[in-house]
């Protein structure tokens, strides 16, 4: 239980003209108090600049409006919803406050442990870039592979980034109407303005508040990707799951993308076979996988604890400080037995799970060890071994990248969990990033785990 009531998110969703010409009277107001110093020209660009943009969406607020602002529409009819008809609560007009040096937000009792400034943003931006590349598109679910959704929902959306990429990722098929809505409790979401022609509205809400603020079946796709930082292992978990059911649409699909917080290591082995039938015909999916220099993760994958001194000490203190938020250091194992539980409101639940190594592996370039092992004195084939092109290991530094941002990020859980005083801390961090980024430390096979589940929701028995 928490101890003390949540403010309510929900007055986003209905706003009244009086409320929208109060905040745009307000809003007009503070633009022209803050005009004696700039032109109006040089104001224009301030307000439209990428730079701008992006340094507003760190900041919280909108470029060239007053927060206040409630359900206004830009010539490009993306929607920004928050709420104006009563003063909002602090936890709504101002959800941010600084802590050690970083943008973190207000509410204390949130379980989500990671700051929310540019430095952060950018980490994630690069995370959902990561996977839309190894995932081969926004999607993993078949269910779109034809026809389009027409509504979406991106849950936990942050800046709304992963439903841009979406919404081009369709619109270079030729479908362009699809309508994209952004949940979260905190305003990262720009305007957008370079998505002229994308459908977009964003609803502040916090996900502790059930039921969400919108309509039965109203969304054919809801994504919910890197949300095992914000639900605590709770009933908040299944209350969430049986509201996203509610709200999606008969035969729409649930996908769900997260990574396990602890890292492991993969052990030699081959890849599975492109061979997926007796006919020979290849799995795509497989292809695209060992070009990318992943692995597909299955329940023969041999994994074991990093040897990497470093990210044996990360995993304990990450391990200790998530716990500590009722929060698990490895969701991957619990997402398909959630879906699964559901198997009466849901079907066609499937999974695809990647290992990313974190830099270049000893065991694949020389061919030594495990499965890949054929050869005599434990020297495998030279067709055994692997050489990394330039592609596959710009990859992989990008997710050793994400890994040591998610380290730094973290930082004031994991030096409270490791005990160590802030001298002490700065040493062990600069050796881990000597030791990971310029001595290859992750060249025993140290890898980033990820996944994606997904789900359709059975049709309406008759």
């Amino acid at each position: 239980m928490l101890s003390s009531p949540l403010p309510d998110y929900r007055l986003a969703a209905n706003q009244t003209n009086k409320g929208r010409a109060q905040a745009q009277a307000q809003a007009q107001a503070q633009r022209k108090s803050s005009s004696n110093s700039t032109n109006s020209s040089e104001r224009r660009h301030a307000l439209t600049s990428p730079e701008a943009r992006a340094a507003a969406a760190a900041r919280g607020d909108q470029p060239g409006r007053s927060s206040s602002i409630s359900d206004t529409t830009n010539s490009s009819g993306l929607t920004a919803v928050t709420s104006s008809d009563i003063p909002p609560p602090a936890e709504l007009s101002n959800p941010f406050a600084s802590r050690h040096g970083r943008r973190c937000l207000r509410d204390a009792s949130l379980p989500y442990p990671l700051p929310c400034d540019l430095t952060e943003i950018h980490r994630q931006t690069l995370r959902t870039m990561l996977l839309c590349q190894v995932f081969s598109g926004p999607i993993c679910s078949p269910a779109f592979d034809v026809k389009p959704p027409k509504r979406v929902l991106e849950v936990g959306c942050g800046t709304g980034f992963w439903s841009v990429m979406c919404h081009r990722h369709f619109a270079q098929k030729g479908f362009t109407s699809i309508s994209f809505t952004g949940l979260d409790i905190a305003p990262l979401a720009p305007l957008m303005d370079s998505e002229d022609d994308m459908n977009w509205r964003f609803v502040q809400h916090d996900l502790r508040r059930v039921p969400l603020p919108f309509r039965d079946e109203e969304f054919s796709l809801i994504m919910s990707k890197d949300m095992s930082l914000v639900t605590p292992q709770s009933g908040l978990q299944q209350e969430l799951i049986d509201e996203y059911i509610r709200i999606l649409k008969p035969g729409g699909t649930l996908e769900i993308w997260d990574g396990d917080h602890s890292l492991r290591m993969l052990l030699p082995h081959s890849p599975p076979s492109t061979k997926q039938d007796e006919s020979g015909s290849e799995d795509k999916e497989q292809v695209r996988t060992n070009a990318m220099g992943t692995y597909t993760m299955t329940s023969q994958t041999p994994l074991a604890a990093p040897q990497n001194q470093f990210l044996q000490d990360f995993n304990g203190w990450v391990a200790k400080a998530l716990e500590k938020r009722q929060l698990t250091p490895m969701p991957c194992t619990l997402f398909r037995p959630m879906l699964l539980q559901e198997s009466d409101n849901l079907s066609e639940i499937d999974t695809r799970r990647l290992a990313i190594p974190l830099g270049e592996v000893r065991w694949e370039r020389e061919g030594v060890g495990g499965a890949v092992t054929s050869g005599i004195n434990g020297k495998g084939k030279e067709s055994d071994r692997k050489l990394l092109t330039a592609g596959q290991a710009a990859l992989r530094r990008t997710a050793l990248m994400t890994v040591v941002q998610f380290i730094e990020s973290l930082e004031p859980l994991l030096r409270e969990a490791s005990g160590k005083e802030q001298d002490e801390w700065d040493r062990w961090q600069g050796n881990m990033m000597n030791d990971l980024l310029k001595h290859n430390g992750t060249s025993w096979g140290e890898c980033l785990e990820v996944g994606s589940w997904w789900a359709r929701k059975r049709p309406k028995k008759s």
